[in-house]
């Protein structure tokens, strides 16, 4: 994760005005690729549209960098954080939920851009931009089946089998909350909400897979 960030022009800049320009395009381009437009990124970041462009060159190389910079940070507050002592795989995504809802109150822009780029990303196919989201899908995945402890499951159910199902059931329920129209304070304002949705499929999970 990380490869070519630490090098790019923009980390010459002062932290605080490029915190604002990152949060700032994030923003924005949770509108959408195409919708997002400059003029209101440099008007909420307080930085001349030349310096914008001086330090990413296009609207391309600026929605790339934001886009990359994204997944760092997912990795680095929420993946990197990962309890792999945790051998129980349906404790373990129950806290992986935990750690990504505290991801987004600490970052409210991150996941509504997300969400958007992946939304993009399916109506508008880019390889550089998916390979940013494969890699981190594959991390997350990696950390999740980490030393899952099989002898949880019921006899003759296959481990590794049963630990997809809980993984692609959660992310499955993720999945189907996200929509185009909704921003990250009205996940928020659904929190509670989810949580306790969530908590009714890991009931049933352990209740179908595990003795």
């Amino acid at each position: 994760m990380g490869e070519g960030l630490e090098s790019h022009k923009i980390m010459s800049m002062e932290e605080d005005k490029r915190e604002r320009v990152i949060n700032a395009a994030m923003k924005e381009f949770a509108k959408g690729y195409k919708a997002a437009c400059t003029d209101s990124i440099v008007r909420e970041a307080g930085i001349s549209k030349g310096l914008l462009f001086h330090y990413f060159g296009t609207k391309d190389g600026l929605y790339s960098f934001i886009l990359k910079n994204a997944c760092e940070m997912v990795y680095n507050e929420y993946l990197s954080l990962i309890n792999l002592e945790q051998s129980d795989i349906i404790e373990k995504i129950w806290q992986m939920t935990l750690l990504k809802v505290d991801l987004s109150y600490k970052h409210p822009a991150l996941f509504d851009f997300l969400a958007k780029a992946y939304i993009d990303l399916q109506e508008n196919p880019n390889e550089e931009f998916a390979a940013y989201f494969e890699k981190t899908r594959s991390v997350a995945i990696e950390k999740a089946l980490a030393d899952v402890d099989t002898s949880l499951f019921k006899d003759g159910i296959d481990a590794k089998k049963a630990a997809n199902i809980v993984i692609w059931t959660l992310n499955g329920y993720s999945a189907s909350k996200i929509r185009s129209d909704m921003t990250m304070e009205d996940y928020q304002n659904e929190y509670e909400r989810y949580l306790e949705e969530i908590k009714e499929y890991i009931s049933i999970l352990r209740k179908t897979l595990y003795k």
